[in-house]
């Protein structure tokens, strides 16, 4: 998966399009110990349509093609899908159910300044410090630290990815907004993670976080309030409306 993920984004690189690893890989790299059934990645809003021809047209280490019926193949029977649909999804041709998605950045990573065009260029431009490429041992675990993926094997890497404590406010951002929502059923699951593998690995410093973030994070992590509550707490820490009931 390394050699495909490295593929895409220097594909996406080369189109000038700044991309930035998501979804249940980018846990696998930070050292979660999770099933990977897509290689996702986040994209400007504006280049959604740019990235897609360069997937369609692409020549990539394993094919890609086209979905027939997007909204069919992710949600299946099950319209009560639990986690949000990218806004591109194609297959791999490996004769599985894996898939790319392309998700853009005002769905999952609103909160940080808009993907630059420097970001394309990540070998010869720095990355802003919330950013680090995939192969950064100073920000992702080695095989040695994880059951799971861990660090990008080459130096090479143009793969870029958020760093612990963004990945972790951006789930923290989306658990609070699809709070009380069908889609959002897998949001405390992927939270979870964090904690479970992430933080024990050493790897984020919840120091990072912003204040009113970090004290709902030990909550959360450290209990025993019940989940509910606490995201009540965080929807509110964040500005977002809370249902009059919670009021008392």
């Amino acid at each position: 998966m390394e050699r495909f993920a490295e593929s895409l984004a220097t594909a996406l690189n080369a189109a000038g399009i700044p991309c930035v690893l998501w979804g249940q890989y980018l846990l696998q790299v930070h050292g979660a110990s999770t099933i990977v059934c897509a290689i996702d990645f986040v994209i400007p809003d504006e280049s959604l349509e740019a990235a897609k021809e360069v997937i369609k047209t692409g020549h990539f280490s394993i094919p890609v093609y086209a979905c027939a019926d997007t909204m069919t193949c992710l949600s299946g029977n099950s319209p009560g899908r639990t986690h949000p649909h990218p806004s591109i999804h194609m297959h791999m041709d490996l004769g599985t159910t894996q898939s790319v998605g392309l998700y853009v950045q005002s769905e999952t990573l609103w909160f940080l300044p808009p993907l630059s065009a420097t970001l394309a260029s990540p070998k010869t431009n720095p990355l802003p410090p919330y950013f680090a490429l995939a192969s950064d041992r100073t920000a992702l675990p080695t095989d040695e630290m994880t059951t799971g993926r861990g660090i990008f094997n080459s130096d090479e890497t143009v793969v870029i990815v958020p760093k612990a404590h963004t990945m972790t406010e951006a789930l923290m951002r989306i658990m609070a907004r699809d709070n009380g929502k069908t889609v959002g059923g897998n949001s405390v699951p992927h939270f979870c993670y964090i904690f479970f593998f992430i933080e024990r690995r050493g790897i984020l410093d919840i120091n990072l976080l912003p204040e009113s973030l970090k004290k709902f994070y030990e909550e959360f992590r450290d209990g025993p309030a019940a989940i509910g509550q606490i995201e009540i707490k965080l929807k509110r820490a964040l500005g977002i409306p809370v249902p009059l009931r919670f009021y008392h």
